[in-house]
């Protein structure tokens, strides 16, 4: 469960980032929102799976299938249409790894 936690608490500083990066990048306000929104979320979830509350894990959860399924749509659009899409690729890739060592490491 230790390795969960740290993991979550990792993929939470890095959503968070993601959102100011994108923030300082592109002027996008909802970037920011919703990368702190999830990335707090995650950090929640991971520092409440480390001091043992199961609540934690589904908080986990939950914010990294959010943030795959927006950014599964951004991949999905984009490819429609053309676009580049590498970073919303990474970041999909990013949140099944977390899924996964939620699902399968513990």
């Amino acid at each position: 469960m230790i390795f969960q936690a740290a993991a979550t608490i990792v993929y939470g500083l890095l959503i968070a980032g993601g959102g100011v990066a994108g923030f300082v990048a592109a002027k996008s306000l909802p970037s920011l929102i919703s990368g702190g929104l999830l990335g707090v979320a995650a950090l929640a979830g991971g520092l409440l799976m480390a001091m043992g509350h199961p609540v934690g894990f589904w908080l986990a959860v939950a914010a990294a299938v959010l943030t795959g399924a927006f950014f599964g749509v951004k991949l999905a659009t984009g490819l429609a249409n053309g676009k580049p899409v590498g970073r919303a690729a990474g970041i999909l890739a990013l949140s099944v790894a977390q899924l996964a060592i939620l699902a399968f490491i513990g």
